[in-house]
């Protein structure tokens, strides 16, 4: 297919004003911003550094001005990697209608693979699952394990050898992940790192996460140090796969903290904005910085980082799926 170029910018009724890049030695969040209060410790200004995209706001019109700011070369058909949720949780999804414009936009077909939990253990449940939450009014929905899955193999890991998704993944050219940024919602923090890993793969591949290659059949924990680190084995073989066609989205927006962890602190930091990127460790370093530099002290923040496994991310660096030093681009 013929590469399509957005149709974004002054013509579209989407502007969008992309600032200097930010990356100073004092690490501050920039002026104007919900974060200019807080310090993100890996920032930085090196110019060899990937660049993060930040709009301060979380709407539609700022997912359109950032999709413009990256750039991207749309090449053939267009897949939207979410996860459905469950009906449990749909407090914490992604709202349908702030995507829908990007989606719209595109021509992207929403895409998520089966898991263990009931809800979205089959095809069947999975389909009624994202109808209940309301995706199916976004755009097209594709299981991508409805029809069998395929074995990505995973060079140069810390633990997988192959990772195990959805045969349909193939059918895909450009891949935009997004996600909605869970800082204090789950055991482990919620970003791109997992949308591309755990939630990418179908249960045999979570299961292989999960156990560090041990498994498939069932789910086996091999530690929280060592999920990690296949996680990021994980994220090397989706990208690895369709070498430069992703794109990854967090959305940071006003979330109120579930206690199922030990931060009593945390609390409801309103809405943040959204980043985009091509750097997936990057991407969710950034989100990382923001979310847990509303901690009260240093202290409660390295604690806060503990608590939420952000290892994956020094993993992830490890073996070369990216940087978890980062420039940040404001896009208003």
């Amino acid at each position: 297919m013929k590469r399509r170029s957005l149709m974004l910018g002054a013509a579209a009724g989407f502007g969008g004003l992309v600032f200097p890049l930010q990356g100073f030695a004092s690490g501050r969040g920039p002026a104007g911003t919900p974060i200019a209060d807080i310090t993100l410790p890996n920032l930085t200004a090196d110019t060899a550094a990937p660049v993060v995209y930040y709009a301060p706001t979380v709407s539609s019109e700022a997912m359109l001005h950032l999709l413009k700011a990256i750039d991207p070369d749309l090449k053939g058909r267009v897949g939207i990697k979410l996860t459905f949720e469950n009906y449990r949780d749909r407090a914490v999804k992604i709202n349908p209608d702030l995507i829908k414009p990007l989606v719209s936009e595109v021509k992207g077909t929403l895409i998520d693979s089966n898991y263990f939990d009931s809800a979205r253990n089959d095809t069947a449940s999975h389909l009624e699952t994202a109808k209940q939450n309301g995706f199916d009014k976004v755009g097209p929905i594709d299981i991508l394990d409805a029809e069998g899955e395929i074995a990505l193999p995973v060079h140069g890991g810390l633990h997988l050898k192959t990772f195990i998704t959805g045969a349909h993944l193939a059918n895909y050219d450009t891949l935009i992940s997004i996600v909605r940024f869970k800082g204090h919602n789950l055991p482990r923090y919620g970003g791109t790192m997992k949308n591309l890993s755990i939630c990418l793969g179908t249960p045999r591949g979570a299961a292989q996460i999960h156990s560090g290659g041990k498994v498939t059949e069932y789910y086996s924990s091999a530690g929280q140090k060592t999920t990690s680190e296949a996680m990021a084995d994980a994220v090397k073989a989706a990208l690895d796969y369709k070498p430069g066609r992703w794109i990854f989205f967090n959305i940071i927006d006003a979330l109120d903290p579930q206690r199922r962890d030990s931060c009593k602190e945390a609390k409801n930091i309103g809405d943040i904005g959204i980043l985009v990127s091509r750097d997936p460790v990057a991407c969710d370093q950034a989100a990382v910085d923001m979310v847990y530099g509303f901690a009260p002290n240093e202290e409660v923040r390295r604690n806060w980082e503990e608590e939420h496994f952000t290892d994956t991310l020094s993993a992830a660096e490890k073996i070369g799926v990216g940087s978890t030093a980062y420039r940040l681009q404001i896009v208003k």
